[in-house]
């Protein structure tokens, strides 16, 4: 009985120690709600409302038909006739649409002479597994055209596929280049925020605070001392990139270099606003894993932005990580220049600059009270 009183006593102290923190209490019980919540609705595989448009230079009752079927899925949405090709390539690099439908001129002529029509499907190839899963649900659909409306069963109707910026669907152009920004981002705030954390513990940063240097000059130091490493870093994975991997490379390089600086940014600013919240080792890697999870599984490189709600597709500005990827793409797989590239730039370098200066405030006030 005596044991078991004491262990009693001991395990209430256990729980009170778990429990007493209003912090701890959060990162228990509200981070995995909202992450539940977040990733529930979000990450899925599924592929709904693929924006998609059509050109229908046959302009007849049986193309229309079969333009009809596509409407009247639940799966496209249906975002008008481009003018011309011309109109429609730049509305898929745009991400305006994501397929397009390209129907012949001889289609109705085809189709009535006994011959197999073939109709076009082109297909943003940036992200391989979305373009293969829409290909399949539009194939679903001309097989059922071919079964409602087409009756000579040995001339079905024929699809044409054509991939824009990864002809060959590789996944591995799509996800090798992804990785440079995901493992960039998601390691580098961890480090940062584990990095001053660990100081921090071991009393080192209060030690600091007693020399002449200020607040800023210290996260600024950690953080240009961070960026150093990290693109020592994402300059060897470049390489293996480029050359082991034989993802093709179609913009000029100092934009791509512009473009790990920015990223850096962004993944040490957040690491350091992270970190000057937190007392301990144990509670930069609770905080850090609660961002890096939602970032990651929402950037888009494991499921299709397409799948999210209108609210998380909207926030999805403010996520380093998407950005970072899509930024990736349109250097790798575009060969955009400088023009299309400023917005990216800019928010990922707005990130940097707004976290580290909200870390600067935040460690000042701390060290005033």
């Amino acid at each position: 009985m005596r044991f078991l009183s004491r262990f009693r006593a001991l395990l209430k102290k256990e729980f009170i120690q778990l429990l007493k923190s209003p912090k701890m209490k959060i990162t228990i019980f509200g981070a995995p709600l909202i992450q539940l919540f977040l990733l529930g609705y979000a990450a899925t595989m599924d592929l709904r409302d693929v924006p998609f448009g059509v050109i229908d230079h046959s302009n007849t009752p049986e193309s229309r038909n079969l333009a009809a079927m596509f409407t009247g899925s639940t799966v496209f949405d249906f975002k008008g006739y481009p003018e011309s090709e011309k109109d429609m390539g730049e509305r898929v690099a745009a991400k305006e649409i994501k397929m397009a439908l390209v129907i012949p001129e001889t289609f109705a002529n085809d189709l009535a002479s006994g011959r197999s029509p073939n109709v076009q499907i082109i297909l943003d190839g940036r992200n391989s597994a979305s373009a293969g899963i829409a290909f399949g649900y539009a194939s679903d659909v001309v097989n059922a055209f071919n079964a409602k409306y087409h009756y000579r069963a040995g001339m079905p109707v024929k699809i044409i596929t054509r991939g824009w910026f990864n002809p060959n669907y590789n996944a591995r152009w799509f996800m090798v280049s992804s990785l440079i920004a995901t493992l960039t981002l998601l390691a580098f705030t961890l480090l940062v925020a584990l990095s001053f954390a660990k100081e921090r513990e071991g009393g080192t940063v209060d030690q600091l605070l007693l020399t002449p240097y200020s607040p800023a000059e210290l996260l600024a130091a950690k953080g240009l001392a961070s960026m150093a490493v990290g693109f020592g870093q994402m300059m060897f994975c470049l390489v293996f990139v480029l050359f082991w991997f034989k993802v093709p490379y179609q913009s000029e390089y100092y934009l791509l270099f512009l473009l790990f600086g920015v990223i850096l940014m962004a993944a040490v600013g957040i690491g350091l606003l992270i970190s000057v919240h937190c007392a301990n080792l144990q509670q930069a890697m609770i905080m850090t894993f609660m961002y890096d999870v939602p970032c990651a599984a929402l950037s888009g490189i494991a499921t299709p932005i397409a799948n999210m709600p209108d609210f998380i597709r909207k926030c999805q500005i403010i996520n380093p990580v998407r950005r970072g990827i899509d930024a990736l793409h349109r250097l790798f797989l575009e060969g955009c220049g400088f023009r299309e590239m400023l917005p990216m730039y800019l928010i990922l370098g707005s990130i940097g600059l707004l976290t580290f200066t909200l870390a600067c405030l935040s460690f000042e006030w701390q060290r005033k009270h």
